[in-house]
């Protein structure tokens, strides 16, 4: 199975979310706050996608129709989702076990993602550029970045 373009963003822009206090030029426009709380026009800006995901159980939206935010209802579930998919992917591993996880359009996203920055168009992950995705390698340090 795989996660549409549309939804691929929303996760992606989840994925590099950073913290609201610290912006920085390469987030994609997502932000994450203290609460778990998302924001930004990639996060925000496709309404047919939240829709689909809020069907899902797997976002929730506060705040009113025009000045909303997004939580993920099971944050953890959803970062672990990507971070398991990306790290299936890296060790050549198939989608399976997705099934079997607590969010597998999640680990799909990030099975998909890992593949997609094997591209060699693909702009390589950076932390001293602040250009990071929850689960992959920033080349430079050789660390996985997490968000917290």
């Amino acid at each position: 199975m795989k996660v549409s373009r549309r939804m691929m963003k929303f996760f992606t822009a989840v994925a590099r979310a950073h913290h609201i206090d610290s912006p920085t030029p390469y987030t994609h426009f997502s932000y994450v706050d203290d609460a778990g709380n998302y924001s930004g026009d990639d996060i925000v800006g496709d309404g047919r996608v939240l829709e689909q995901l809020s069907k899902m159980g797997i976002v929730r939206l506060l705040g009113d129709e025009d000045d909303f935010t997004v939580q993920l209802v099971e944050r953890f579930d959803v970062l672990a989702g990507w971070f398991d998919g990306a790290r299936a992917a890296s060790r050549s591993e198939g989608t399976d076990y997705s099934a079997y996880h607590s969010c597998p359009v999640a680990f799909l996203a990030g099975h998909q993602h890992w593949h997609e920055q094997q591209s060699p168009s693909a702009i390589p992950y950076k932390d001293v550029y602040d250009r990071r995705c929850h689960g992959f390698v920033c080349v430079d340090t050789g660390e996985i970045w997490q968000q917290m």
